[in-house]
């Protein structure tokens, strides 16, 4: 193998700040959570989750960048957000463009 054989499969949607105040255990979690949430959405069918509340815009956009309906929501427990995952979104029939 060398460096040309691996590549991003999916954008983490995070920039220079926003895991600056994350302890490293944490980071881990999260992208343990991504991680579970990404292969949950290869199945293609639609499903309810809860995940960490500093995860929730990435799992979000990760969903929208597959094509799914989906939305967040906060719970009664702090730290935490209810996500719902749809069936793809179509748009005049075609499956909806990425949000710009």
């Amino acid at each position: 193998m060398n460096e040309n054989d691996f590549e991003l499969i999916e954008p983490f949607d995070t920039d220079l700040e926003s895991l600056s105040d994350i302890a490293p255990e944490n980071a881990f979690a999260l992208g343990v959570e991504w991680e579970m949430f990404r292969q949950k959405l290869k199945s293609g069918k639609p499903f309810t989750t809860l995940c960490l509340a500093a995860n929730a815009k990435r799992l979000v956009k990760l969903a929208e960048h597959q094509g799914r309906f989906v939305e967040d929501r906060k719970t009664s427990w702090a730290g935490w957000v209810e996500i719902y995952v749809g069936d793809y979104s179509t748009w005049f029939g075609q499956v909806s463009p990425e949000p710009t």
